[in-house]
C-alpha cells in the first residue's frame, strides 16, 4: 500500500462491523459531479474514515550549531552577568503524498502522489423517502434534487421521492450518504539540500543588586537578531536594535529578615526565538512548496477523473515581507507574596498578566489571491497595515491579541516527619484572537503562518475565549513514607472544561476555518454549555525499596492512574458544517456537532521493578 493515495470519506456507515462501499455512478448533476451515494439503511453514522494509503512520507533533517561565550563578575553589592551566544539551525526536508501519478487536466499538469477527500452530505431513509437536510438559501433543495435525479436515472429501486426535512444524529436510523464534492491535493516540500538555515545572535547584560541584606533588584538587557534563508536567499532579517531590545525588571524584599517571607514583582519582555524553520520552507518560495488543489469529478478520484475547479498552486511562490516586519514579543508582568506560616509550610498569591505585542503572521488583501508577512495591527506608515486600512475593500486587519491573566495561591509541605505535598489553585482567563504557535482550531502546526489571519473573510468573530481557557484550575501532589520503608502518593487534578465553538468552513481553506459566532461562545446542542465538562483525575502510586548491597538496590513500584476511572469528553466536536470544497456548492450540516471527541484515557495499572545501581 506503499504506492497507494490516501482516500477519506469525511462520513461512512458501517454495518455489521465493516464500513459499506458507496456506490458510484454515470448520473452527473449541472456542475459535471458524478452523484455517488450510499444507502447505510441498518448501519451506524461515522466520521472521517479512511479507506487506503498512508498520506504524507517525509524525509527530515534538523542540525543546530551553539556557541556561547557567558562571564560573571562580583562587584561589591553587585553581581554582574553578561554574554554571547550564536546558533544556527539548518533544516532538511522532503515530503510528498504517496499515491500513482495521475493527470486530471490541471493547470499545474499531473499529480504525482496526492489525496483525495470524498465530502458527503447526510440524508436518512424514511421508508420509501430519503430526507435531506435543506441547502444555501440560493438552493435550499440542492441535496433533493440530487437525490431525485437519482431516483429518475433508476439507481434508487424502493424509493419513490426526496425532501427537505430535519436530519439529525438523533434521528438518523438509516444513513444516506450523498457525494457533495471530491478535493484532490498534491502536497510537496523539498529544500533541496542544507538550503533552509536561520541564524541567531543573541547579546545580554544584567546586574542583580543587593541594596540592603533583605532587598535585591535584578536588571537586564538582552538582543536577539535574526535571519532567515531559503535557497541561500536571505529572506527575513530582524536586525534593528530597538525592536530587538528585551528589558528584564525584578525586585525580591525579605519583608521578615529571616528568609521565611519575600514579596516580589517582575516584568520581562520576550522574544520569540529563532524564528521557526517552517516559514522559511513554507513562505520562502523558490519552488521549496508546491500545493496543487483541484476538485474532481468522481468518488475517490480514480484513473479517467477530470477537474471540475482547479485552485492552482497555494504557496509555490514567496511571501513578500513588510519592510518594517518587527520580530514577534510577549510583555509578561509578575507580582506575589509568599511567607512560611508554620515551620516547613508555606503559602504565597501571586498575579500573572501577560499580553502579546508584536505577531508575526501572514495575511492577504484578495482573500487567497497573494499573500505577505506582516504585524497584525501594526498600522506604521508604509505598512502593510497601512495600507490595508486606506482600502475600502480590504479595511484594518486590526491587532493580534492574547491576554492571560491569573492569580495563583499555593501551599507547599518541605518533606519532614515523613511526607510532604505541593498545591496550587489558579483563577484565569486566555481571551483574544491569537492562540498562539499552534492552532486547536483546525489542528494546525504552522508557528507564524497559520490561516488565521490569511483571508479577510475570515476574520470575523475570531475575538473571544482562547481554546485553552480553563477558569479553575487546582493542583495537589503529595507523598508518604511509611515506618516499613514503603513510600505512597497521590497526585490529583481538577480543571474547568474549555470553551464550546461552532466552525464553519471555508471553500478553498477546508474545514473549521472560520467562527459561526463569537469566538468562545456557542452553545452545545447536546449539552447545552458553552463548555466542555469539568474533569478531573487522581493517580495514585506506591514503591518498596529493597537493599541488595551498598548503593545498590531493587525497587518494586505501583502506579494506578485515573484510580476513580473517570471517563468524560476533554475535547467536543466543534465542526458546525463540513467543507464543500468549492464556491457555490454547499456545505453540509455534521450530525456528530456537540458530541464528545475525546475522553479520558480508562483506569490502568501498571506494575514494576527496577534496579539501582
Amino acid at each position: 500500500m506503499a504506492a497507494a493515495e490516501l482516500i477519506t470519506d469525511n462520513f461512512a456507515v458501517v454495518r455489521n462491523g465493516q464500513a459499506v462501499t458507496p456506490v458510484d455512478t454515470n448520473v452527473t448533476d449541472s456542475t459535471g459531479l458524478n452523484l455517488a451515494f450510499l444507502n447505510g439503511s441498518g448501519g451506524s453514522l461515522e466520521r472521517n474514515y479512511i479507506q487506503q494509503g498512508f498520506g504524507l512520507r517525509t524525509n527530515q533533517d534538523r542540525d543546530r550549531y551553539e556557541f556561547a561565550i557567558r562571564l560573571q563578575n562580583n562587584v561589591g553589592k553587585h553581581s554582574l552577568k553578561y554574554g554571547f551566544e550564536y546558533n544556527n539551525n539548518r533544516y532538511r526536508i522532503d515530503t510528498r503524498a504517496t499515491g500513482p501519478t495521475r493527470d486530471f487536466g490541471a493547470a499545474g499538469g499531473a499529480f504525482n502522489g496526492f489525496r483525495t477527500t470524498n465530502n458527503f452530505a447526510v440524508c436518512r431513509v424514511d421508508g420509501s423517502t430519503i430526507v435531506c437536510p435543506q441547502g444555501p438559501s440560493a438552493n435550499p433543495t440542492i441535496f433533493a434534487d440530487r437525490v431525485n435525479l437519482l431516483i429518475g436515472a433508476g439507481k434508487l429501486p424502493g424509493i419513490t421521492n426526496a425532501v427537505v426535512g430535519s436530519v439529525t444524529l438523533a434521528n438518523i436510523q438509516n444513513p444516506f450518504l450523498l457525494l457533495n464534492s471530491v478535493r484532490v491535493r498534491d502536497f510537496r516540500l523539498n529544500t533541496q539540500g542544507d538550503s533552509v538555515v536561520s541564524n541567531v545572535e543573541s547579546g545580554y547584560v544584567q546586574d542583580g543588586y543587593k541594596i540592603t541584606r533583605n532587598l535585591q533588584i535584578n536588571l537586564g538587557l538582552r538582543w536577539d537578531f535574526q535571519q532567515a534563508k531559503s535557497l541561500d536567499t536571505t529572506y527575513i532579517k530582524l536586525n534593528q536594535f530597538i525592536p530587538n531590545t528585551q528589558p528584564r525588571l525584578g525586585i525580591i524584599w525579605d519583608f521578615t529578615g529571616t528568609g521565611k517571607g519575600k514579596v516580589f514583582a517582575n516584568y520581562a519582555r520576550l522574544l520569540e526565538t529563532p524564528l521557526p524553520l517552517d516559514v522559511n520552507v513554507r513562505a520562502g518560495g523558490n519552488s521549496v512548496q508546491t500545493d496543487f488543489n483541484i476538485n474532481a469529478d468522481r468518488l475517490n478520484a480514480p484513473n479517467g477523473s477530470t477537474a471540475l475547479v482547479d485552485f492552482g498552486n497555494l504557496g509555490g511562490d514567496a511571501t513578500p515581507v513588510d519592510p518594517g516586519l518587527k520580530p514577534q514579543t510577549v510583555d509578561e508582568y509578575t507580582a506575589g507574596v509568599e511567607y512560611e506560616v508554620f515551620r516547613n509550610l508555606t503559602f504565597g498569591v501571586r498575579g500573572i498578566y501577560r499580553a502579546q505585542d508584536n505577531v508575526i503572521e501572514d495575511g492577504s488583501f484578495d482573500d487567497g489571491g497573494t499573500y505577505f508577512l506582516f504585524n497584525p495591527g501594526r498600522n506604521y506608515p508604509g505598512s502593510t497595515e497601512e495600507q490595508a486600512c486606506n482600502r475600502p475593500d480590504v479595511g484594518c486587519f486590526g491587532h493580534a491579541r492574547r491576554y492571560y491573566r491569573a492569580l495563583e495561591f499555593t501551599a507547599t509541605k518541605r518533606f519532614s516527619n515523613n511526607w510532604q505535598f505541593i498545591s496550587s489553585y489558579v483563577y484565569s482567563s486566555l481571551i483574544g484572537n491569537y492562540e498562539g504557535l499552534f492552532r486547536n482550531d483546525n489542528g494546525q502546526s504552522d508557528p507564524n503562518i497559520t490561516s488565521l489571519f490569511d483571508l479577510v473573510s475570515l476574520l470575523k468573530n475570531t475575538y473571544g475565549r482562547l481554546p485553552n481557557d480553563r477558569p479553575h484550575q487546582f493542583k495537589f501532589d503529595g507523598s508518604y513514607r511509611w515506618p516499613f520503608k514503603l513510600t505512597t502518593s497521590a497526585s490529583f487534578r481538577a480543571q474547568s472544561g474549555i470553551p464550546f465553538d461552532a466552525l464553519i468552513p471555508h471553500p478553498v481553506y477546508g474545514n473549521n476555518e472560520g467562527f459561526g459566532v463569537p469566538r468562545g461562545t456557542a452553545i452545545n446542542p447536546i449539552t447545552g454549555s458553552n463548555r466542555t465538562p469539568v474533569t478531573y483525575n487522581l493517580d495514585l502510586g506506591a514503591h518498596y525499596s529493597i537493599p541488595v548491597s551498598e548503593g545498590k538496590e531493587l525497587r518494586l513500584q505501583l502506579d494506578w492512574f485515573n484510580a476513580t476511572n473517570t471517563q468524560r469528553a476533554i475535547r467536543q466536536d466543534t465542526t458546525q458544517r463540513i467543507n464543500s470544497g468549492v464556491t457555490g456548492v454547499p456545505a453540509v450540516d455534521n450530525p456528530f456537532f456537540g458530541q464528545g471527541a475525546i475522553y479520558q484515557f480508562p483506569s490502568a495499572v501498571r506494575l514494576g521493578v527496577k534496579f539501582k545501581f
